[in-house]
């Protein structure tokens, strides 16, 4: 904690009638039913005549709806030196503080996951938003305010308060309300769906200096104090109403011999290179939302069967990797497989969807093409590989693989390679043709791939 030495000094105090003289003219933004809370000893933190002498050890814990909320904060305004004088209150965007701004033409805008915000949204608009409390900091030395302790009041009188953290729910909660405001211009009702325009959230109010902001984002945001997000999926799927991906992905888990936890991880967001699972639970939720982007409660139950019996048929057509291994066979094929990669699982699920279009009774059938030898005329020369190997030339040539150190290539994880990946599954799966006692497609690759063969 540091020591305050400038102008712009804060105070607490017991009764009204102790408010400095100075401010006892002037308007302040006030937040009622707040309470304080000292980080040490109220007598190191606050002098005899009520002036706080130390950063970032009083925080304060109060609650705001999102009517006064939009009237404090334009979530897009950015901070500007001279916001440290203005006498109208309002929340503001520090980019240095927070994740920076991009250069946009004709604008300074901030950095924001906008799925991120729009999820937030919809739930907010269903009345069923688990938001943790808001934040903001007084930043010391920039900021005027008085705690009234008898009547539990904040008074802001000068100064902005900057968002160390919750940025992005910021700007959810007030992008719905500003969203209901045009609703009751243009509709005349005060009834937007489930929407509660009244509903109370959480805030709690920093004091720390520029130094102890910096530190706060820091550890609330990059030091791993938070949840992987993995977990905090798998625990949401066993909520009341859960997100229907990740409900799908829970119970997929259980009725699948080959999934559970004994293969899916659902504590961290990354697979050790010791660990003997095949993929992430947040791998898992995001390659069935992929795959099943329309899914409705009308058509969950049947979707859930197949995948069962799709993942259960794939592990039969792949046994050696779509399974249950030790650790060391998991470390073995991890070197030589594509298989299992979560670059792969996602192209398989939206494989699973593409075989159920079809409307076809033999989808197993095409699904056994995934076990086959393939055959490729390289330079003339016939070469027959496993269509998942490390050695199959295709990954290379298409960038789901790539040449890594020491020659030993590694698996691209990334948009356009899973896109690859799937695109090829597909056309192996549709050319297969078994079915008619007659095996092989048409070629695939480069003209040094010239043609693909089952054998």
């Amino acid at each position: 904690m540091h020591s305050i030495h400038t102008h712009a000094t804060s105070f607490v105090v017991r009764w009204d009638n102790e408010l400095p003289r100075h401010l006892t003219e002037r308007k302040p933004f006030l937040l009622e039913n707040t309470d304080m809370i000292f980080r040490y000893p109220p007598s190191d933190v606050v002098a005899e005549d009520g002036r706080v002498i130390m950063a970032g050890a009083i925080d304060f814990q109060t609650q705001i709806n999102a009517r006064l909320l939009t009237d404090v904060c334009d979530p897009n305004e950015l901070y500007r030196s001279e916001l440290r004088a203005t006498h109208r209150f309002r929340c503001v965007y520090d980019p240095q503080i927070q994740r920076g701004v991009k250069e946009t033409k004709g604008a300074r805008k901030e950095f924001l996951r906008e799925k991120q915000i729009e999820a937030m949204m919809k739930d907010i608009e269903a009345n069923c938003f688990e938001c943790p409390q808001l934040m903001w900091n007084l930043r010391a030395g920039e900021t005027i305010w008085v705690y009234v302790q008898e009547l539990r009041q904040l008074r802001l009188y000068e100064g902005v308060a900057t968002r160390p953290d919750t940025n992005h729910r910021h700007h959810a909660i007030i992008r719905l309300h500003q969203r209901y405001l045009r609703w009751i211009a243009e509709t005349g009702s005060e009834k937007m769906g489930s929407y509660n325009p009244e509903r109370a959230y959480g805030l709690v109010i920093c004091t720390d200096d520029f130094q102890g902001e910096a530190r706060r984002f820091c550890v609330y945001n990059f030091l791993g104090w938070r949840m992987a997000s993995t977990t905090a999926r798998y625990i949401e799927s066993k909520t009341q109403s859960p997100n229907t991906h990740s409900r799908l992905a829970r119970e997929l888990m259980e009725r699948s011999s080959v999934l559970g936890t004994a293969n899916v991880e659902i504590l961290s967001n990354q697979l050790s290179k010791h660990t003997a699972k095949m993929l992430t639970f947040g791998t898992l939720v995001d390659s069935l939302r992929m795959a099943f982007p329309d899914l409705t409660e009308e058509s969950y139950s049947e979707a859930l069967d197949y995948l069962v019996e799709f993942i259960g048929e794939l592990s039969r057509v792949r046994p050696n990797e779509i399974a249950l291994l030790s650790v060391a066979q998991r470390q073995k094929v991890r070197e030589s497989s594509l298989a299992h990669h979560p670059a792969t699982w996602q192209a398989l699920m939206r494989l699973a969807t593409w075989l159920r279009e079809q409307k076809e009774e033999n989808w197993k059938a095409r699904l056994q093409v995934l076990a086959k030898a393939y055959t490729y005329a390289l330079k003339g020369q016939p070469q027959t590989c496993d269509l998942f190997s490390f050695q199959n030339p295709i990954w290379l040539e298409r960038g789901v693989l790539a040449p890594g150190k020491r020659g030993v290539p590694y698996v691209v994880n990334n948009q356009r390679s899973r896109q690859v990946a799937f695109e090829l599954l597909r056309f192996v799966a549709g050319s297969y043709r078994g079915e008619q006692g007659e095996e092989g497609g048409p070629a695939y690759g480069s003209e040094d791939h010239q043609r693909t063969e089952v054998v």
